[in-house]
């Protein structure tokens, strides 16, 4: 998908050209686990509040490309909304709730459609050569502004909800994109103008007139959202150490009171309020290509996962002695995500069996910082020459990972 961040400075990119760039990054695993290289964009990521905060829809790559899924504010009953061959991407809710402008790939190349909230009547409203993207808004629900490079440059644009009034808001040959509609009716837009390879938030009027630039610095800053007072932006941005980092910020719409809102040594990203401004939704994950979605406080607290990743083996674990007669045996399975920050508590399943009959674990454990889970057992006396059979699982409410063994009782 386009950054309009997630291949900094390109935003006319998809996240599918994305993957080929990047292929081969390796996705770092928690307690420093191995896990595969990632080889395509998993997760969940892109999230948007409903006007009325009962629901967020997000960009989903479960089935392995994006499909724009829809989910009540506290992550349970997730539904898809879009189910096609092509790329949906970057779902964005009309004033009123009633309808889900995203971009997709389906008919050949990024175009902007509509939709209503539960999925229905999908509609492609742009139809020109070059890339469509990032669709946001006007507060009456009127228009809808997009970045297209249509004229051979990345500008913001704006049209009627039916594809109609077309008008050019920017005009320059700098990149421009990812427009965001202010509830005071400006628009935050992210552009490299005057900043070379970097990228700063910069607000114009809704007829492209007054461009300013809001944030200073040389930083690479996207992903504007206005607060639903219109008072404040929230936005990513690579300024503290580590270098690249990227990590949530807000400021003050004049520029003032910038604030970071996260602290995390991967990828923060898509800023989302609630309508009463009391949280944002958000994407997190080790890289841009490896997501999940999470909620906080708007001031930075109370951080929650809302999706949850798949689970993988990593690297397999060899007991550290094999099933003795009378003596206790172990054995191990290291989980890894796909995709998020944290793998969190899973649960741990121990089965083994002897000579027909079944063993109780003696024990069992889950260790986060590494990953790994463990089950143990007393192997009865006189078992010496039967082989000793069973498997040990680690599970999260919508994953599962387990390796079995088999091995003679010595």
């Amino acid at each position: 998908m386009p950054p309009d961040h997630r291949i900094a400075h390109t935003p006319a990119t998809t996240r599918r050209t994305s993957l080929i760039i990047l292929v081969g990054a390796a996705t770092l695993l928690l307690g420093g686990a191995g896990a595969p290289a990632a080889s395509e964009v998993v997760g969940n990521d892109a999230p948007a509040w409903s006007p009325d905060g009962s629901t967020i829809v997000f960009v989903t790559f479960r089935h392995g490309k994006g499909d724009i899924y829809a989910m009540n504010a506290d992550g349970s009953d997730q539904r898809a909304l879009t189910r096609t061959d092509g790329h949906d991407d970057l779902p964005a809710w009309s004033p009123d709730g009633r309808r889900i402008a995203f971009v997709s790939d389906r008919d050949g190349q990024l175009e902007i459609y509509v939709m209503n909230a539960d999925g229905s009547g999908q509609a492609r409203l742009t139809n020109a050569p070059g890339s469509d993207y990032s669709p946001t808004w006007s507060p009456d629900g009127r228009r809808i502004a997009f970045r297209t490079d249509r004229d051979g440059n990345a500008e913001i644009y704006a049209m009627n909800v039916d594809g109609s009034g077309l008008t050019r808001l920017t005009d320059d040959r700098s990149s421009d994109h990812s427009p965001t509609w202010g509830p005071d009716g400006r628009i935050a837009w992210v552009s490299n103008h005057n900043t070379g390879a970097k990228t700063s938030i910069w607000v114009m009027d809704a007829d492209g007139g007054n461009p300013h630039r809001l944030t200073d610095g040389y930083w690479n800053e996207s992903r504007p959202a206005w607060s639903p007072d219109g008072r404040r932006v929230a936005f990513q941005a690579d300024r503290d150490f580590p270098l690249g980092n990227a990590e949530l910020y807000v400021a003050n719409t004049d520029g003032t009171g910038l604030k970071r809102l996260t602290v995390y040594p991967g990828k923060d990203d898509f800023p989302s309020w609630s309508p009463d401004a009391s949280e944002i939704a958000f994407a997190r994950g080790r890289s841009s290509l490896s997501h999940e979605v999470y909620v906080m406080r708007s001031d930075g607290t109370q951080v929650r996962q809302l999706t949850l990743p798949n689970l993988v083996l990593a690297d397999p674990v060899t007991p550290k002695a094999p099933p003795a007669s009378g003596k206790r045996f172990s054995f191990t399975v290291a989980a890894a995500e796909v995709s998020g920050a944290d793998i969190g508590r899973l649960r741990v399943s121990c089965r083994a069996g002897l000579g027909g009959r079944s063993l109780k674990a003696a024990s069992k454990s889950w260790v986060e910082r590494t990953g790994r889970a463990t089950c143990s057992w007393r192997v009865p006396a006189g078992a010496r020459g039967q082989r000793l059979t069973g498997s040990v699982a680690a599970s999260s409410p919508v994953a599962e990972v387990s390796r079995a063994f088999s091995y003679p009782v010595r």
